[in-house]
């Protein structure tokens, strides 16, 4: 079912991506595409960096997206993203894997999958874990723990849950997961719905952290296209790496999945 609201931008962004994403077998969305369809303008050197193990990546302040996201997909990115100062953008070809939507659906469920990886850590020069714990909560209203559900036997299309992640650097942080999804691709957009804060400061504002992976199983593996974003003052800006800290919560993100489906 649709999320309809009190935010009707939010409510139209699902429309969209609910056209985009039931779009009919005429339109070509029928077949398994190839890395080459669904990125059919990506050549020379960002396609060889995009199809080597770390994938392409770009990120940085006031950056423009490459405009390279997957045909058919262009307009589905969430115009919020887009208006954070600091975004990451990147392409991941997992060539050996062979999956389904239906398994990479099942891996987003495992909220609690997701803690302990690690990211490289460059203050302690170690690997650390990013999320110290994670839960599935009631609601954004309520966030009390409940446990994660049995893998489904199908996609629901679309849905919406309420997580709470122990972060190494902002303590308990809680997010909106959105999910979109049917037999051919699926988007899982996370938003934070309150500040995130360090020693009580807030330093990311709620729904100023937003990140949205798109996977869609292929002829040559599995294509994992990634964007997220920040909005972070001038002042912690100055004291903190904000690229890294957004690249580093994508990437942990994306391995969540990854070792969900493996």
């Amino acid at each position: 079912m649709f999320f309809l609201g009190k935010d009707k931008r939010t409510d139209i962004f699902w429309c969209i991506v609910w056209i985009f994403i039931t779009a009919p077998a005429s339109l070509g969305f029928g077949q398994t595409r190839s890395f080459s369809d669904i990125f059919p303008e990506l050549d020379g050197e960002k396609k060889q960096i995009a199809l080597s193990a770390d994938g392409f990546v770009i990120a940085g302040k006031g950056i423009a997206l490459q405009r390279i996201v997957p045909a058919g997909y262009e307009f589905a990115v969430q115009q919020a993203i887009l208006k954070n100062a600091y975004i990451t953008e990147s392409i991941l070809l997992i060539s050996s894997q062979k999956t389904m939507v239906l398994t990479i659906y099942n891996a987003l469920q495992n909220i609690r999958g997701i803690k302990g990886i690690s990211y490289h850590s460059a203050t302690k020069d170690a690997d650390v874990p990013l999320f110290e714990d994670a839960t599935r909560v009631k609601s954004d209203k309520d966030t009390s723990a409940i446990p994660d559900p049995p893998r489904a036997p199908a996609i629901p299309g679309t849905e919406r849950w309420y997580v709470r992640l122990k972060d190494a650097n902002f303590g308990n942080s809680y997010y909106r997961v959105d999910i979109v999804a049917n037999s051919r691709a699926i988007i899982c957009t996370l938003t934070n719905i309150r500040d995130l804060s360090f020693l009580f400061v807030p330093v990311i504002k709620n729904e100023k952290f937003i990140a949205q992976l798109y996977f869609e199983p292929a002829v040559d593996g599995l294509v994992i296209y990634s964007v997220a974003s920040a909005d972070v003052s001038d002042f912690f800006a100055s004291k903190i790496h904000v690229p890294s800290a957004v690249q580093k919560r994508l990437e942990v993100i994306k391995q969540w999945v990854i070792d969900g489906i493996r």
